[in-house]
């Protein structure tokens, strides 16, 4: 009927999130004396191995009326046992200090998607804090919660790599889309950037946003053919870690129901107006898009404060961040396309120049307007000040995306575990 304060879910098949060792790696420390062309020369080794390394790291040891000594932690894709043989056996004849796959170094992280097939276990098991305002219609009108409920059941049980679930919305819901969106559609011109009102432009021209409310099927197309973002149909609010991993696998998790129709012009919780006004005209930008990736692949693995952290700054960029156009401050952010009651404020509000160190660990209020938004000169600004701050985390292993495989990949050896979920 309503929901409880701990919305918990299970989905129709039983996708459990699994530990994993990242085991296509192998690595090798080596000790050796610090002089020039000492890191240059081992470095050859593994050229005439013809073995692709993936990470490297030299520390400097204690330094001893001997001579300083430094450690080199090199690692690597696996190769047959005939080649790394050789290349162990080479290593051994030069250096008198080798450590070969040390288990004891290997550092334990947090869980996370390495694979579409990880991904089927969004949204499984879901214990999310709601901080909604109860009293409101969309939680007391038991028609309303029945409809929002059974368009929920089809969201859940979609698949990564699936068609997304066909919706035949009612005529009510149809016309509450209509008049939210041609309300918003008037308020975005003043307050929004060019970057997000011509990716607006090229949506409706591609999928007729003003005249009814678009399958997420048409969404999730357009968006593969624009920046190869993808669409998973999902029943409610995910937790932090899920749909910030999510995004690292350029994989939006996104609401199918809609608002209640006595309150248009505001929800307290995502709906569909919100993912389809907000956020998919900024994952049809290639710059956006690579931004949000960036941020998801930071997630992945990362510690619960630095989690928290991640999740602060992409509020106050990709939902409500602002940059400079023409001299003037104008929004980027989904919170702020998708709310009437933003898109009025943001004019005379107060605005802030955006520090990712900084505003980190800002809190900010999540059931009402803005107080503050945070701007940068210009939306590369924003980028690069993400990437730095991404730097900084201390994480003990790197990530990349293989497009080809579909695949998160650890430039280290890793352990995963799931205390942090």
């Amino acid at each position: 009927m309503f929901l409880n304060p701990i919305f918990k879910s299970l989905c129709r098949f039983s996708y459990m999130k699994k530990n994993f060792s990242y085991e296509n790696l192998q690595d090798v420390e080596i000790i050796t004396r610090d002089y020039w062309g000492s890191l240059r020369n081992i470095l050859k080794s593994f050229s005439n191995h013809k073995i692709n390394l993936t990470d490297i790291e030299a520390l400097k040891l204690s330094r001893t009326h001997k001579g300083q000594n430094i450690v080199v932690k090199l690692t690597f894709e696996k190769v047959e046992d005939k080649k790394y043989n050789e290349l162990i056996f080479d290593l051994q004849q030069r250096y008198d200090q080798i450590l070969i796959n040390n288990d004891m170094a290997v550092p334990m992280v947090p869980w996370y998607p390495r694979t579409d097939e990880d991904l089927k276990t969004i949204g499984t098991i879901m214990e999310v804090n709601e901080e909604n305002n109860q009293d409101h219609p969309q939680f007391k009108d038991l028609e309303y919660r029945k409809r929002r409920e059974e368009i929920a059941k089809l969201s859940q049980a979609h698949l990564i790599g699936e068609p997304v679930p066909y919706i035949n919305y009612t005529e009510q819901e149809e016309q509450t889309w209509k008049k939210i969106y041609s309300i918003l559609r008037e308020k975005v011109n003043l307050v929004m950037s060019q970057r997000y009102l011509n990716n607006l432009v090229k949506i409706e021209q591609a999928l007729g946003f003003k005249y009814k409310i678009p399958q997420l099927r048409d969404i999730d197309a357009y968006l593969r053919a624009e920046t190869g973002f993808r669409i998973k149909a999902t029943h409610g609010i995910l937790s932090q870690r899920e749909f910030l991993n999510a995004l690292g696998h350029r994989v939006f998790c996104c609401t199918q129901y809609i608002r209640h129709h006595s309150t248009p012009e505001y929800t307290p919780e995502p709906d569909i107006v919100h993912e389809l006004v907000g956020h998919v005209p900024l994952f049809a930008d290639k710059e956006v898009a690579d931004l949000s990736q960036e941020i998801g692949i930071l997630s992945c693995g990362a510690k619960k404060q630095d989690l928290a952290r991640l999740g602060t700054l992409y509020w106050f960029t990709l939902e409500f961040g602002a940059y400079k156009e023409n001299g003037l401050i104008k929004g980027y952010g989904a919170g702020i396309a998708s709310s009437i009651g933003e898109c009025d404020h943001f004019p005379k509000a107060k605005y802030e120049k955006f520090d990712p160190f900084i505003h980190a660990d800002r809190s900010y209020p999540i059931q009402t307007v803005q107080p503050t938004y945070m701007y940068t000169e210009s939306f590369d600004e924003a980028m690069q000040s993400l990437i730095i701050f991404g730097k900084s985390l201390q994480k003990p292993f790197g990530l990349y995306y293989d497009f080809i495989d579909k695949e998160l990949k650890s430039t280290r050896r890793i352990k995963t575990h799931l205390n942090d979920q």
